[in-house]
């Protein structure tokens, strides 16, 4: 007997809220960057503010830099996960319409 597989009828609802968790992975970012512009303006450019700049800078960017990369893997996985809903979906559609003769 073959098995049936079927989708979630709320797949696409399931990858909505990753354009809300976007959201505020961008706030985030956007807050690590303003941090970042206050501490190359704030620290200054004498021997301390150099030293605190190559010891801070860095890691900093760094951090913005993740940020991005994980906003980007949120929305490339909202993207591929309403994709394959849409599939499912077409899918099921297919297949009802085979049975029925359509």
């Amino acid at each position: 007997m073959a098995e049936q597989l079927t989708a979630l009828e709320d797949l696409k609802s399931a990858f909505a809220n990753f354009g809300e968790m976007s959201t505020l992975i961008d706030r985030a970012r956007n807050t690590a960057a303003e941090i970042n512009i206050d501490n190359k303006t704030a620290a200054g450019s004498d021997d301390v503010g150099t030293q605190y700049h190559n010891t801070v800078d860095a890691p900093t960017k760094a951090l913005t830099d993740l940020l991005q990369a994980v906003r980007d893997a949120v929305d490339s996985i909202s993207k591929s996960g309403q994709d394959a809903a849409t599939i499912f979906t077409t899918a099921d559609q297919d297949a009802l319409d085979q049975v029925s003769g359509s």
